[in-house]
């Protein structure tokens, strides 16, 4: 089982399928990133940004979205935008 999809599954048992849920919990998480940025603690962020990035995760499973494909779509698109624009 790869750590996305132990990530997933924790997020499954917790949440269900209330993505409401999730989505709060995502963003107090977010929070918590910006605190730890805030009072300089390199440890608690990354922590928080793991635990963010699970969480998105397990919400893109819940919209049956390919993470990797959506990225690649969207931003060889924004880089190429970009380089026209320079």
């Amino acid at each position: 089982m790869s750590s996305v999809d132990t990530a997933v599954e924790y997020y499954s048992r917790r949440f269900g399928g209330d993505i409401n849920s999730a989505f709060i919990h995502l963003v107090r998480e977010v929070g918590e990133i910006a605190f730890a940025i805030e009072k300089g603690n390199a440890e608690h962020a990354k922590v928080e940004i793991a635990e963010s990035i699970a969480l998105l995760h397990y919400m893109a499973r819940l919209y049956n979205m390919d993470v990797d494909a959506s990225i690649e779509r969207i931003y060889s698109r924004k880089l190429e935008a970009l380089k026209q624009s320079t």
